[in-house]
């Protein structure tokens, strides 16, 4: 069985982070895979080596308003406050 490691290491950190998270597979090796992330854990140098992946942290206001949805404009989802 080949396992995709990418999938495997963002699996098993998220995991390890504590974070709830839902994979939907109907392929019964990939299910094994993915079961697979609590045989192992994440080393110390794994972690250095997420530490350094860049990361986009910014959030467009276009992706939060929309003609269809709740909030028609920025100045409808702001309420002034942080």
């Amino acid at each position: 069985m080949e396992i995709d490691i990418n999938l495997q290491v963002c699996l098993r950190w998220l995991y390890e982070q504590g974070v709830t998270f839902v994979v939907k597979s109907f392929n019964k090796e990939r299910l094994k895979e993915n079961l697979g992330i609590f045989d192992w854990e994440l080393t110390e140098g794994d972690y250095e080596k997420i530490e350094r992946i860049p990361q986009k942290k910014m959030m467009l206001k276009e992706e939060f308003v929309s003609a269809k949805g709740p909030f028609k404009s920025v100045e409808e989802l702001w309420d002034g406050e942080l």
